[in-house]
């Protein structure tokens, strides 16, 4: 997908950010507009990123949609096993929602050698490694795979963490061009005039972010100390994904500090091997056709 174009995509990407799930509107959109079904997107999003139940209301008012709407919108996902609903009239994902998630998998032969290489990381490393995809301006989590030392972390599969913040999001972003990652970024800086923090050293300047990202450019690799989690440091680099082995994803290696210094050299090189063998892989997929 061209820059432009891959740009203008993020923008129409459902986002959950500061509680609201909305997608965008052009006039072409707008033209084909259906309410109902993206009423039962925006929820299926809504409860994906959500922890816990939601109720009807909140739901309405997350999405911009009506009560009305909505209820009849949660009474066809029910019957459907999208959703289930609790004792206290909340909804929550249901099995439906499995499906889903396993026909995808599926869909990308690629996942099952990532999987196989985040176990190989995590089993060496003993720690957590991690692979994701941006959604705007956010990383979005598809895997992950935990070593003995792994600790409770945020970035959990299915989770949203600002990309600013992430050696993942940042080995992505370093594939776009500076005005690119201005343009993902503007609707943040509009109406926050900063970047998302997760801890005190997150990165919340555009210039500060751009400077880092120049770096993993020259370097070929992304790095993050203490901005997603602190006492954590992670070093991340892009991965061939999808179809056309488009490199649209990231894996990462998630460390403690104390334990970061001695390994990093070998962390990385074990990331760039991965990296290599699924460049390979995905050629010779390309070439079989």
């Amino acid at each position: 997908m061209g820059g432009a174009l891959r740009v203008r995509a993020l923008r129409r990407t459902a986002r959950c950010g500061g509680g609201a799930v909305t997608a965008g509107s052009s006039g072409e959109s707008r033209k084909y507009a259906a309410p109902a079904a993206a009423a039962a997107a925006e929820t299926l999003l809504l409860l994906a990123r959500t922890s816990g139940g939601v109720s009807v209301a909140e739901i309405a008012t997350r999405t911009g949609r009506t009560k009305s709407l909505i209820y009849r919108v949660v009474a066809e996902l029910e019957s459907r096993s999208f959703v289930v609903r609790g004792p206290a009239g909340d909804y929550r994902l249901g099995v439906a929602a499995v499906e889903l998630g396993g026909a995808f998998s599926a869909s990308v032969p690629v996942l099952a050698s990532v999987r196989q290489v985040l176990r190989r990381l995590a089993e060496f490393t003993r720690e957590t490694a991690n692979l994701g995809i941006l959604q705007g301006d956010q990383v979005l989590y598809l895997a992950r795979e935990e070593g003995d030392l792994s600790v409770v972390s945020v970035s959990r599969v299915g989770k949203l963490l600002p990309a600013n913040t992430t050696a993942i999001g940042k080995a992505l972003l370093a594939d776009r061009s500076d005005d690119e990652v201005r343009e993902i970024f503007a609707g943040r800086l509009a109406e926050h005039g900063e970047l998302s923090p997760l801890t005190r050293r997150s990165r919340t300047s555009i210039d500060d972010l751009l400077q880092d990202l120049g770096e993993a450019r020259a370097a070929g690799y992304s790095e993050e100390h203490g901005e997603t989690v602190v006492g954590r440091c992670c070093l991340g680099v892009t991965v061939p994904f999808g179809e056309r082995g488009a490199t649209d994803a990231a894996i990462s290696v998630s460390i403690s500090d104390h334990r970061f210094g001695p390994m990093r050299d070998e962390i990385l090189n074990r990331l760039l091997d991965a990296k290599r063998d699924l460049v390979t892989e995905h050629r010779a997929r390309a070439a079989i056709g």
